[in-house]
């Protein structure tokens, strides 16, 4: 089993005065209780992330009079942390921001300094090493983050994946133009992408998780963000037979970087590999349009290693004013811990355990796969009641 990473640190360097901020050339800037235009583009410029973007629909109502530090160098953005506080905490309410432990070091001074009765800061999902914060602090991983690190061109790409992966995308693509003449995939950008292609991939993704026992996630609201957005920076590959959708991709783009948010296939297809197809042709798109890095949504599938996906773990991370305020929350630090080892185990359970050699691995794997599949009939059973 892979080793379960948490980070407890409780002797902190020495803590960095807002002086020592100015001394090294940067300057920093707090917009309190609001967040200038200015500042959402410096966020998207900064980490260049769909998940912390403020153009993102799950986050637009979380930045609702949220508050924006900003650090600049020479006049350009190195940091850019909207949060919210009260009396004792401060909260980033940005995710999957990617953050170096002296940045972090630094906005913790400056929280500390501005908001004397604030006892902590946390970051529910960061990426940082989180090994030498100026400050006590105590992390878990939390999420992942699957990212393709992209060559600079498609032909390198497909040199990468491998002869199996090439093989396997010709096997694909020829056993479905084979059994379904009119199969073509295409792929459209921004103002080329036709919303109706849209609902029929959601709909085709709510199909897929009510198959698994899932209450699919989109809501009317969300449908028509996705829509508007996706005719801004959107990316989405759709396979059609006959005409109509029988898989497809959407994605969006934040900087160089390109997002997978919605893909799907119709079940009926299960058998041709038309999930593996739309990524691989959506990735290849992303190439030739010049992106640095693909992001896989979350799930650490077999499919998106062998897609050249790595895995970025993001942590929840809390970091406290003193020592004193980390050790008056033992007992949140110590739920904290059971649930993010817990989170790991499972995770390990669900997608690991099956790509192990040995046996007992093999054994474990089949026993999971048994119970997901009895938990599934019986959700599904019961809905029929």
């Amino acid at each position: 089993m892979e080793t379960i990473n948490t980070t407890i640190a409780i002797s902190p360097a020495a803590r960095p005065s807002m002086a020592s901020a100015a001394d090294d050339g940067v300057d920093v800037v707090c917009h309190e209780g609001s967040l200038p235009a200015a500042g959402k583009e410096a966020i998207d410029q900064v980490y260049a992330h769909l998940y912390c973007s403020p153009h993102y629909f799950e986050a637009e109502a979380a930045y609702a009079d949220a508050s924006l530090y900003v650090a600049s160098r020479d006049g350009v953005p190195v940091a850019a942390l909207p949060y919210k506080h009260d009396a004792t905490e401060v909260v980033v309410v940005s995710e999957y921001l990617t953050l170096s432990d002296a940045e972090l070091s630094r906005f913790a001074t400056h929280m500390f300094e501005r908001y004397p009765s604030v006892r902590r800061i946390r970051l529910p999902k960061v990426t940082a090493p989180l090994e030498t914060v100026a400050f006590p602090c105590h992390a878990t991983v939390s999420g992942e983050d699957m990212v393709v690190d992209l060559p600079p061109s498609v032909k390198d790409y497909e040199t990468a994946v491998g002869k199996n992966m090439r093989r396997n995308i010709k096997r694909y693509t020829s056993a479905l133009q084979k059994a379904f003449p009119s199969y073509r995939y295409e792929l459209y950008l921004e103002q080329e992408i036709d919303a109706g292609d849209l609902t029929d991939i959601i709909a085709l993704s709510c199909m897929r998780m009510q198959s698994k026992n899932i209450v699919p996630r989109f809501t009317e609201t969300e449908i028509d963000w996705i829509v508007d957005f996706a005719r801004k920076r959107g990316i989405v590959g759709v396979a059609r037979i006959d005409g109509k959708v029988a898989a497809g991709a959407i994605g969006f783009r934040i900087g160089d970087n390109y997002f997978m948010h919605v893909i799907a296939h119709d079940p009926r297809f299960n058998d041709y590999s038309l999930g593996i197809l739309c990524y691989y042709h959506t990735i290849c798109e992303g190439i030739a349009r010049g992106a640095r890095r693909f992001h896989l949504l979350q799930g650490r599938y077999g499919y998106k290693y062998r897609l050249l996906a790595k895995r970025v773990d993001v942590k929840h991370a809390d970091i406290y004013r003193n020592r004193l305020q980390f050790l008056a929350a033992m007992h949140e630090v110590a739920r904290k811990e059971w649930q993010g080892r817990a989170w790991l185990l499972k995770q390990w359970l669900l997608h690991d355990v099956e790509r192990l050699e040995g046996p007992g691995y093999r054994l474990l794997a089949g026993l999971v796969q048994r119970l997901r599949r009895a938990k599934r009939a019986k959700g599904l059973a019961g809905g029929d009641d």
